[in-house]
């Protein structure tokens, strides 16, 4: 009989420490790290399984465009689940302009984030999306640069909304560099629609042979131009970009991991291998007096602007 008792307890102190450790591991297994963006899918938390393992956190990606994301969390409020908003151009910002996010400031030691760049409503930016055009080899149309495209050839795109992105950066480069030249500045912004023709997706098997105006990640991720060899890009000297951004959403539920990832992009920052997934290139440094650069707060000032 005392063994029988003695067995007994043995199995219940056994089960006692399993259903503990079960209880220990429950929230382990179920933490969620929520990111919404207009343009990663839940098949890119590929990307990031290094991440998750270090943090032990399954990565879940809601794909909505930049306005949905903006609806959802004035919705949702405090009650939201989304951790993170990542978004693909300055538009996205721009349609998330009267969204309040998380102050991260004090959250980190001097520099920590070194790599990336704030702005903003508590922004970060962490990758350049340049405008590049892109024509085939043996085409008589092959413009080096954006000005060309508003005089002397015909040009289409298949991301006409980002077109906005290079318009502010052209009344930009005319308000500081020209003189504010209005006449000349809507004669530019006016040839530019003027030359703007349909375009032509082409086949599963072909693609468009068209002159092409476009962000450096939507050629990147469109497979049947990437595989058309004598389809040839190029970069303009003076070279026009938009940003990807991310801004932690208020009182984020896994604030902690949120953190995390933003120090886990500071050291992905500057890997062109990490960044090609997106069709990101580096921010990179420019030095004072060296190269061309815009302001990326300059650019979203003159967004809402029309000429």
């Amino acid at each position: 009989m005392v063994k029988i008792n003695f067995l007994f307890l043995f199995i219940c102190l056994i089960g006692s420490m399993i259903s503990c450790s079960i209880d220990e591991a429950q929230p382990l297994a179920h933490r969620t790290f929520v990111i919404a963006s207009d343009f990663l899918y839940q098949k890119d938390v590929k990307f990031f399984a290094d991440f998750a393992k270090r943090e032990k956190v399954k990565i879940e990606i809601e794909h909505m465009r930049a306005d949905s994301i903006q609806y959802r969390l004035k919705k949702d409020g405090f009650n939201t689940n989304i951790d993170l908003v990542f978004v693909q151009s300055l538009l996205g910002i721009k349609a998330l302009e009267n969204q309040t996010f998380q102050p991260v400031q004090n959250g980190f030691s001097d520099g920590e984030l070194s790599e990336l760049k704030q702005i903003r409503n508590n922004w970060f930016l962490v990758g350049k999306d340049p405008f590049v055009i892109s024509y085939l080899k043996d085409s008589l149309d092959k413009p080096s640069t954006y000005r060309e495209l508003s005089s002397d050839y015909l040009w289409t795109s298949p991301d006409l909304a980002s077109v906005e992105v290079l318009k502010a950066h052209v009344r930009y480069q005319f308000q500081k560099k020209q003189g504010n030249n209005q006449k000349e500045l809507k004669d530019w912004l006016r040839g530019l629609k003027d030359h703007r023709i349909a375009y032509q997706e082409g086949t599963d098997s072909t693609a468009s042979t068209q002159l092409l105006f476009l962000k450096y990640s939507a050629y990147s991720k469109n497979k049947l131009l990437t595989q058309m060899k004598k389809r040839k890009v190029i970069f303009p000297k003076q070279l026009y970009s938009d940003y990807f951004a991310v801004a932690v959403v208020p009182q984020a539920k896994n604030y902690a991991v949120t953190k995390s990832f933003l120090l886990f992009w500071n050291e992905k920052a500057n890997s062109s291998k990490f960044l090609q997934h997106f069709g990101m290139t580096a921010l990179g440094r420019i030095k004072k007096g060296k190269g061309f650069y815009i302001s990326p707060e300059e650019i979203l000032a003159l967004l809402s602007k029309r000429n």
